[in-house]
Order: structure tokens, then sequence, then C-alpha cells
């Protein structure tokens, strides 16, 4: 290697690791194979959008939760709120808070708990699980679905009504609700959903109709002071909040073209990536036409729409769902994202499972971190809170993702690292503008190890690069401090 006094290598009790692994998911890859070598330049002065934050769903298995002790419910909370750069916490429910209190209080006491550790964390309602008060009976294809009652003419009031008091039943508990995500997933190429909404199955007109009408009224609820006795804030809308980044396309462009007062409401622009996740082209057409507005990914979990093809057996099924996470991520936040929301925060499954970040089965001892946990904690949160993404260039191919981050003004950068490949990876890496390197830490999530942090290394000298070898399907982050 070059400059070889000034390489940096991951310990050799890590490369030991990776030897190890490597015979063991293809034997003799390591030595049939040589080092694929490569080089990136991270412009570390080039700032792009924010990165507030990740976020996570509470709307499933919360009673497992509470099945656990109170120490274990707090070793939960901890790994979620404190160990993470959480931004938000979002809900799906679909009652009224009279219909069971005791439902609402514990989950008002879950957001309560973590917000001791991480006091800025906002909430977000997802309002399109609606109350059976305001669905009627359908049949379609010989099949009874339950859908939103669109010939009552004061549908639309009466789902502004439930808005308002779902968000007075948090209010009412401590707990400021700051985003409603109107609807969720109305490309879900599946006939319940298409009819969901009403309208005899024009689901994307009758999604219009749901923001065109109920969210004005809404609004005017929390706006009248004779109606919005407690003073409850008016929370930003969330929208489409899509399948896919293709159909995010689709609703943004029938709303700016058949509803403009619709795409007027929305202020956070939503999609997911169960389908076609791993499209950067799609990303990044969704900003182009945003208009400015921020983008969010509301929900998605490893093992969809990554566009990954593993060799079937190479890996773990863990491994493969961390480094799933990875590709999502990635797409999604080097492509103009600023939130990136994950589907559930535990499921009780003790085996893999990428619904969760948590395993928390009936009344566990603890809680169990997945592996795919562990990618979640280094991408959105090795980095401090907001940090800004920057721009890179590279060699790289297919088999690698790169993203990085700068706190702007701070003298770190942020670097993480996917690999995809049965090959370990040589990179020289330096940083634009003259800017000198004088130190580094690695953290490395791969076969052998969860979010394993070696020894912070320093440099005597100033170094213009670095040369770093990492391991074959891993996740390694580098933090790396610049002089001055």
């Amino acid at each position: 290697m070059k400059n070889s006094n000034y390489s940096i290598y991951i310990s050799l009790i890590y490369l030991t690791a990776v030897f190890v692994s490597c015979s063991e998911d293809n034997p003799n890859t390591v030595n049939s194979n040589p080092i694929t070598t490569q080089s990136i330049t991270i412009n570390a002065d080039d700032y792009r959008h924010e990165f507030i934050g990740g976020g996570v769903s509470i709307g499933l298995f919360l009673g497992h939760h509470y099945s656990m002790d109170a120490t274990a419910q707090d070793q939960a909370i901890q790994l979620l709120a404190k160990d993470c750069n959480m931004k938000y916490y979002q809900d799906y429910i679909e009652i009224y808070p009279s219909d069971d209190p005791a439902y609402f209080d514990r989950r008002a006491n879950y957001v309560k708990a973590s917000k001791v550790y991480q006091p800025e964390l906002e909430f977000s309602l997802v309002g399109n699980k609606f109350p059976a008060n305001l669905m009627v009976d359908q049949v379609v294809g010989g099949e009874t679905l339950k859908v939103l009652d669109t010939d009552d003419p004061l549908i639309y009031d009466k789902l502004a009504d439930w808005w308002f008091q779902l968000f007075k039943g948090f209010h009412d508990r401590g707990v400021t609700t700051e985003i409603l995500n109107v609807v969720n997933e109305p490309d879900l190429d599946k006939t319940f959903r298409q009819y969901h909404y009403g309208l005899n199955g024009n689901t994307r007109e009758a999604v219009a109709q749901v923001f065109k009408q109920a969210v004005p009224k809404f609004l005017a609820m929390l706006n009248d002071p004779a109606i919005n006795t407690s003073g409850m804030p008016v929370p930003l809308i969330m929208g489409p909040s899509t399948l896919s980044p293709a159909g995010c396309i689709d609703y943004m462009r029938f709303f700016k073209s058949n509803h403009p007062e619709a795409w007027d409401l929305i202020d956070i622009v939503a999609t997911h990536q169960y389908g076609l996740g791993f499209r950067e082209d799609l990303f990044e057409l969704i900003i182009s036409e945003a208009e400015g507005k921020p983008l969010y990914q509301s929900e998605t979990h490893a093992l969809k729409g990554d566009g990954l093809n593993f060799t079937s057996g190479s890996i773990s099924r863990d491994l493969e769902a961390a480094l799933s996470l990875a590709r999502l991520f990635t797409t999604a936040v080097n492509n103009g994202t600023q939130s990136w929301f994950y589907f559930e925060n535990n499921y009780p499954n003790v085996e893999v499972h990428p619904g969760g970040l948590l395993s928390i089965p009936w009344q566990a001892a603890e809680p169990i971190p997945y592996k795919h946990y562990y990618a979640f904690k280094q991408l959105t949160s090795a980095q401090p809170a907001s940090s800004k993404v920057v721009t890179y260039t590279t060699t790289e191919g297919d088999d690698i993702d790169v993203i990085a981050f700068r706190k702007q003004g701070q003298n770190k950068v942020y670097v993480h690292l996917a690999n995809y490949d049965f090959k370990e990876k040589e990179l020289t890496l330096s940083l634009g503008g003259n800017m000198k390197i004088t130190g580094y830490k690695v953290t490395t999530t791969d076969a052998s190890n969860n979010e394993t942090i070696e020894a912070p290394q320093t440099f005597n000298t100033e170094q213009d690069d670095i040369e770093v070898v990492f391991g074959h399907y891993s996740l390694t982050t580098l933090e790396i401090d610049i002089a001055n």
C-alpha cells in the first residue's frame, strides 16, 4: 500500500473475524479473490440537506413492551430514545380516546418515558385507520370490505372530528402531536386498500378528497379557540406516505394537476420503500417535484424493496437484514430524505424478524436488539442530530454504498460504508478542500460484530488521506477528525 506509515487497518482481531466468517459463509473466497481497491473523496465542505434524525412506529405489540418488568421496559426505551438520535415516534390508532382510555394511557406513557431521554422527540399520528362509526360495508368481488362512508354528506366533518379527538386524547395525557400523517399506502395494489377511502374504489380521487375536505376542517377546529380550548398546536401535514417512491410521484402529480388545494396542504412529502426502495432516480424525481417541501421516509423495514440479490445461503438472515436496511437508508438519505422511519419499535420474535428493531417476546426478561437495530443506530446516530449530508466522489461499484455526514462547522466527518460483496474492500479515503486528517474511529457491524467500536486512533502528523480495509458483508462507520 502507498503511504504505509499512514495506513489505517481495522484491528487484527477484527480482520481475524473477517477471515473466519468468510470461510464459514463462502469457503476460500478471500484467498481466491483479490482485495478490490477503490478511492473516495469526501467533499466535507459541500453541505447538502439536513438529516434531522430517525423515526420509528409504535403501533404494534406495545403490550409486549409492557409485559416486561419496569427495568426491562426502561432498557427498551433507552435503546431507542437514549442511544439513538430518534426524532419521531409514530402511532396508528383506529378508536376514540373514550373507547379505551387505558389504551391511550399506555401509549402516551410510552412517549413520555422516551422523552425523559430524548426531550426533542416528536410525535406523529397516522390518520387512516378509521373508526367503525365512519365505515360502511361494501361488497367487492364477493368480498365484504369496510370502507369510508363517502355517501355520508358529513363524513369529512366526522373524520376531522375524529382526528381532533385523537390529538386531544394525547394532549390531555401530556403528549403533543406534531404531525398528522393523513393517509397510509394508498398505492398498495390490494382491493381492501383501493376501496378503503371510499368513492367506490377511485383511490386517488378519494385520497385527494380526504386531504382537500377533511384536513381544512381539522385545521379550522384547531384554530378555533372556542373548540380548541386546551390550546393544542397546529401540526404539520404529511403525505401521501405511499408504498413506494414511484407511487409518491404519481400522487404528487395527480394532486398538483387535479387538486392543487390538496397539494398545498402538504407540509412534508412522505414515501415508503417497500417497493423500488433502491431507485435513486425516483428519490431525485420526488425532490425535483416537491417544490422545496421536505421529504421523509415515513415507514419501511428491511428485506423489502432494497434491490439486493444475495446468493441463497451466502449470508445469515440477520446480517442480510442489516445490509438491506443500509441499502434503503443510503438510497433515501443520499437523495434528499431528511428523516428515515423504521416500521416498528419491537416485534415478539426471538429469531430474526425485519418488522421491528427490538425483539420483545411476551414477558421477556429483557429486550434483545436485532442485528439490523445496530445498522439503524450506526446510520442514524453515529453523527450528531441535524448533521448535513455531504457529497463525495468515488470509484465504488454497485456492491458498496457510501453516505457521509458533517455537522455544519464541526471538525468531524462521519462516513458509512456498506459492503454487499463477499470480498473485503480496500479504500483510499481523502477529504476535499485540502483538509487534513488527524485521527479516526471505526465502528463495524458484520457477521461477527454488532456495532463494535475500535479504539480511537490519533496521528502525530496530519494526513492527506487514509487507507481502510473493511470486511465483506459489513457496515463500517468512520468518524474522522479534521485538522483546524
